[in-house]
């Protein structure tokens, strides 16, 4: 089996932007609410945060030691050429698109079951999961029970 270190290596380097982040948020977390930081809200947080610096430390020096910087980079740098030029990312891309289309500007704008209905069709005809008829129908059935159960049986507001 192929180990594909260059994963490890950019993994590793994103969670430790990440983990970074986190303490810096939990130290202002602390700060902010005042006291003792051992018995603030971001100490938990703080901790985690710490502990995930470390394991991704930890895979760093692993993927390193493997194969070095250099390789590990050009490796990526091969592998997201071949991804990129992939139908599966273009189909990811689009995807994407579409739900950040639903979520920032259909959502906010329209009624629930109109904005649900319309993602709901565009995502099932670019991904040509089935026919137009279908496509209707499934719609049809998944908004109308998502609305009918939340908001005339439990009463929760829909967006």
């Amino acid at each position: 089996m192929d180990k594909q270190t260059h994963f490890d290596f950019v993994t590793s380097i994103v969670l430790m932007l990440l983990s970074v982040a986190l303490i810096v948020g939990s130290y202002r977390m602390g700060v902010e609410v005042g006291g003792d930081m051992y018995a603030s809200p971001g100490m938990l947080p703080m901790v985690l945060a710490v502990l995930l610096l470390f394991t991704s430390i930890l895979l760093f020096k692993r993927s390193i030691q493997t194969n070095g910087i250099a390789k590990n980079v050009s490796m990526f740098v091969s592998w997201l050429e071949r991804f990129r030029q992939s139908k599966m990312c273009r189909e990811f891309m689009v995807g994407g698109l579409i739900l950040a289309l639903y979520t920032f500007v259909l959502a906010p704008r329209l009624p629930f079951w109109l904005s649900t209905s319309i993602f709901m069709l565009v995502l099932m005809g670019v991904l040509r999961a089935t026919s137009i008829v279908k496509s209707l129908m499934i719609t049809g059935l998944v908004v109308g029970s998502v609305y009918g159960v939340f908001q005339m049986i439990f009463h929760v507001p829909l967006p």
